[in-house]
């Protein structure tokens, strides 16, 4: 069964981790969005915006949906 974008109980790491060769960890925040099983998927975001870039995009988007109960309607609405 899959959990953010991760098997349970396997050490596959998530397509974002396995290119920028690191140990993807339990709390990746790329996992959800880019699963192992799509490394094509991240491969282009990273060519146009970067990895680090990514990441603060992921992160800006944590923060709303912690913040703002109308965002969160708004995020699983478009999800």
């Amino acid at each position: 069964m899959k959990e953010g974008g991760r098997k349970q109980g396997a050490a596959t790491p998530c397509a974002a981790c396995k290119l920028l060769r690191r140990r993807c960890a339990q709390d990746c925040v790329f996992a959800p969005y880019f699963p192992a099983d799509e490394p094509q998927k991240f491969a282009s975001v990273h060519k146009v915006f970067g990895a680090s870039n990514v990441n603060k995009m992921l992160q800006v988007q944590f923060s709303c949906i912690s913040h703002s109960p109308l965002f969160v309607c708004a995020w699983l609405c478009s999800n």
